[in-house]
């Protein structure tokens, strides 16, 4: 009896069993087929968002070519600039400033100290004291050229973007034009000196006496300077100076208007600026510091003068 009951026992089982396994298969499948459905309908979504984002970004950056000459348009964050000279970097020397002990020169017997305190020029001789970075400098001096000439700046934008004509220089994207400067550019970022940089640097206001261009023959300013300097309406020499005023010659041609050269035959211009410091006349310091610069920097571009003076300031 028994063994006529166990296949049919277990073609039931089986048949259960089966029954159970197809039904478990079906949910399954279901499951599969709705994750399916939703993952391409995800995937629909996303590319459809994504190609709406590059629609707007390329919109965007095609608006803002379209108005990059407009009044939104912003300066450049770094440039690219070639050397405005013949020379390189490893031609040029780099003068660099003198600190001055002035302490040690009253104990020897040289106390020209009021005379730099009359000019207000304390602020600028601490700072003689840093270091100088000399290879900076010189990236700076061969990369460097006298801006003073906005017109044809604007012209020159005018003549690629008439659009822009009877436009503002901050519409037509250039910089704001105050007054002559020394542009350049150091590793790509640009780099501006003009003379209120230096009357910021060295405290000292932009104020005071300023002779330029002078005939050193035919001014009237040789026989004051000669009184002055030699205690005579004639010419003398280096030798006739007394100690104080060699020194004070010195630290000018150093530190104030360098020469690089010999300090013996100073032009009228510096004797004129030396006579103002011994009259304790207030000299524009600011003024005489970035005219040089500006006059040394052309030197450098048309007769290949190799030093560079203000190592420590720029």
């Amino acid at each position: 009896m028994l063994c006529l009951f166990v296949p049919s026992i277990i073609a039931i089982v089986f048949t259960q069993y089966t029954k159970t396994i197809t039904h478990f298969s079906l949910h399954f499948l279901h499951f599969l087929l709705s994750n399916i459905l939703y993952e391409e309908k995800l995937l629909r979504t996303l590319k459809v968002s994504s190609s709406s984002s590059s629609m707007a970004t390329s919109s965007s950056a095609i608006q803002e070519s379209v108005q990059g000459t407009s009044s939104n348009q912003e300066a450049p964050a770094y440039e690219i600039k070639g050397r405005t000279m013949s020379l390189k970097e490893w031609d040029l020397t780099v003068q660099v400033e003198r600190p001055i002990d002035f302490a040690s020169l009253i104990k020897h017997g040289c106390d020209i100290v009021e005379f730099y305190e009359a000019q207000d020029l304390e602020g600028y001789f601490s700072m003689l004291n840093g270091p100088t970075y000399e290879s900076l400098v010189k990236h700076f001096w061969v990369k460097a050229s006298v801006y003073d000439a906005a017109k044809l700046e604007e012209h020159q934008k005018v003549l690629i973007y008439p659009s822009l004509e009877g436009k503002s220089r901050e519409e037509m994207g250039l910089e704001p034009f105050v007054d002559t400067e020394i542009r350049s550019s150091i590793m790509g970022v640009p780099v501006f000196i003009n003379q209120e940089t230096i009357v910021y640097v060295i405290g000292r206001a932009s104020e005071g006496n300023f002779k330029d261009g002078l005939d050193n023959k035919k001014s009237p300013w040789n026989e004051e300077v000669n009184e002055t300097m030699f205690n005579s309406k004639k010419k003398g020499s280096y030798n006739n100076l007394s100690m104080e005023k060699k020194m004070m010659l010195k630290i000018q041609n150093e530190n104030l208007l360098p020469k690089g050269g010999g300090s013996d035959q100073p032009s009228l211009e510096h004797r004129v600026f030396l006579h103002f410091f011994l009259k304790k006349e207030k000299a524009n310091v600011p003024k005489y510091i970035f005219k040089h610069m500006i006059k040394t920097l052309k030197e450098s571009q048309l007769n290949n003068r190799t030093w560079i003076p203000y190592g420590r300031l720029i």
